[in-house]
């Protein structure tokens, strides 16, 4: 009895499942129905419609030279990473696996992909509500697919190497020059790094497609913008030729994370038109004034060159999203990697020309301080000189003085040069190389002062004297 128990709820259970999948697939059948085609401009091959619940839908054709056989599909693109794969095999639509090979193992790789073997050559992507401008769809046999991941890899990396290089070298410098302008380079740097690191799908493949995130690549885009502006107007001096820069630029970093943040928190696409446009209003307004000192600041022209070339790139690259257009379809991420590369060459050419200015400010500030310190040395030399054989000159009032005391306490001729250079503060040795006299009568003759003028020290002969006048 408890035998057929069970054996009634396994079939029950099996019959339930066929069941659901197929009310699932007629489902999707009725969905794929209703469906009315057309063709993307730009994308021979593909075809794309809208379903009732807003979902974007992609039909495609895998080349029957791969037919039958395994095959890797592929969207290189991190703005599409969420989306269903469907085929059609057999009269039914058969969902397929990510990352998952025909064996059944996990494939670690930098953009969501499908392994699976292929007999029918008609495939259905439900990509749901993501933009498809920029959809790059790879449909290969796995072998070519591999050998072309590990070239597309491996030029990626000399970018990488590149900007690394840059960010290391440009903090070395700010150690030893302790100039804002390195450091600044270096955090620009790092934001663009970030940049094409998540847009060449490089946090997905370290994280195993655990970490995705459109809001951060958003933010740190934003970020990268403002330290463009921030940089240049440490590197162009802008705070003293164009003392309205700050005037003009902290609204604009305002209105730039104002924006992001209102579209992190609703998703409104609005927001992100939006904030596309004013990325591009800081960095303008530092190429515009570098124009405006294109001739007489050589800091001014690598400026124009290197961050003039790539905002020029990146614009049309974010035209590219909005608008079809052969043209525009040209400036895609390796185009941007490309301007990236000559804005570091034509920047470090910068920062190596800066060190070589501020070495020879720094040899130049070393030489004027040895200069100084001789000159301190000299005038020390001299006032030492002056005071040990030079005879000053007193005012008439202190010669007056020194002839009252002299009658007053019958001091001799000898005693009264004595009292005056007492009164100039010198000492026993210099008092008797000024009247070269020697030490022994120098001392003999203040012993008769304090005598005649009943006083105990030097202090209480000042007194004296200031008495009388």
């Amino acid at each position: 009895m408890p035998f057929s128990f069970i054996r009634w709820l396994i079939c029950i259970f099996l019959l339930g499942g066929k069941l659901y999948a197929h009310s699932a697939d007629k489902t999707l059948s009725a969905i794929m129905s209703d469906l009315k085609f057309s063709t993307i401009y730009g994308k021979e091959g593909l075809l794309t419609a809208e379903d009732k619940q807003g979902n974007i839908w992609i039909k495609g054709n895998i080349p029957s030279s791969l037919l039958p056989g395994p095959v890797i599909f592929q969207i290189s693109n991190m703005q599409i990473v969420d989306y269903d794969m469907y085929l059609q095999q057999d009269g039914q639509l058969i969902q397929q696996q990510r990352n998952i090979d025909i064996k059944g193992h996990s494939i670690q790789t930098r953009y969501p992909v499908f392994y699976f073997t292929a007999r029918d050559s008609v495939y259905y992507l439900n990509i749901k509500k993501q933009p498809i401008q920029r959809i790059e769809i790879t449909v290969d046999e796995p072998g070519r697919f591999v050998k072309q991941a590990n070239i597309n890899f491996m030029v990626n990396s000399l970018y990488y190497g590149l900007a690394i290089m840059s960010i290391i070298f440009n903090v070395v410098l700010y150690l030893i020059f302790r100039d804002k302008r390195f450091w600044l380079y270096s955090l620009l740097q790092l934001s663009l790094f970030l940049i094409f690191f998540y847009q060449d799908g490089m946090f997905y493949f370290f994280t195993k497609g655990k970490w995705v995130s459109p809001h951060f690549l958003l933010w740190n885009i934003a970020i990268c913008a403002v330290l463009s502006g921030i940089f240049a107007y440490y590197f162009l001096d802008l705070k003293k030729k164009v003392p309205r820069f700050k005037q003009i630029a902290i609204p604009i970093i305002v209105a730039i994370f104002c924006t992001v943040l209102v579209y992190t928190w609703t998703d409104i696409q609005l927001f992100r038109n939006l904030a596309s446009v004013l990325f591009y209003l800081l960095p303008v307004v530092c190429i515009y004034n570098g124009i405006k000192m294109f001739r007489e600041d050589v800091y001014a022209r690598f400026l124009i060159l290197s961050f003039g070339f790539i905002a020029l790139v990146s614009v049309f690259y974010t035209l590219n999203n909005y608008i079809d257009s052969p043209f525009l379809s040209f400036f895609g991420m390796d185009m941007i990697r490309f301007a990236s590369t000559l804005e570091i060459i034509s920047i470090s050419f910068a920062i190596i020309y800066k060190v070589r200015v501020l070495q020879d400010e720094n040899e130049r500030y070393r030489e004027e301080l040895n200069r100084y310190l001789r000159e301190l040395e000299e005038l020390k030399n001299v006032e030492h000189t002056f005071q040990k054989n030079a005879i000053k000159e007193q005012p008439t009032g202190n010669t007056e003085i020194m002839q009252e005391l002299k009658l007053q306490y019958s001091l001799t001729e000898r005693e009264t040069e004595v009292l005056m250079c007492i009164f100039n503060r010198l000492t026993n040795q210099e008092i008797s190389e000024k009247l070269f006299i020697s030490l022994s009568t120098t001392k003999y003759h203040i012993g008769n002062l304090y005598l005649k003028l009943d006083v105990k020290n030097r202090k209480e002969i000042q007194q004296v004297f200031y008495s009388q006048a």
